[in-house]
């Protein structure tokens, strides 16, 4: 990313490294690269996904709220019975964390 800065596609890099940060349980580095990237691209699914899950799991209901808001706009089918699906995160326990993100969200079943 710092050789290559106006990228255009440098919005699934933060959105990366957002996810990374997400599964090693650092919710606001997580958050830090997830809004980098939304400002990038205000519709990208992932980042605000990773936006919504750690605000929720680091303690910032309000973002998370808000977040999953606009997720519901981008795609109003998603619900926690079909998290799975979309995101299929390889080990179990970084799933439910996942999982238990969106559903402090605001995700319904």
């Amino acid at each position: 990313m710092r050789l290559s800065p106006h990228d255009p596609q440098i919005v699934n890099a933060q959105a990366a490294m957002a996810s990374a940060h997400f599964l090693a349980g650092r919710y606001t580095e997580a958050s830090r690269w997830a809004e980098l990237a939304v400002l990038e691209q205000p519709n990208h699914f992932i980042a605000t996904c990773v936006v919504a899950a750690s605000g929720a799991l680091g303690g910032r209901p309000k973002e998370a709220q808000k977040a999953m808001a606009h997720l519901r706009e981008l795609d109003p089918t998603l619900r926690l019975y079909n998290l799975k699906d979309l995101f299929p995160i390889r080990r179990a326990e970084d799933f439910l964390r996942w999982e238990e993100g969106m559903r402090m969200a605001g995700l319904p079943d």
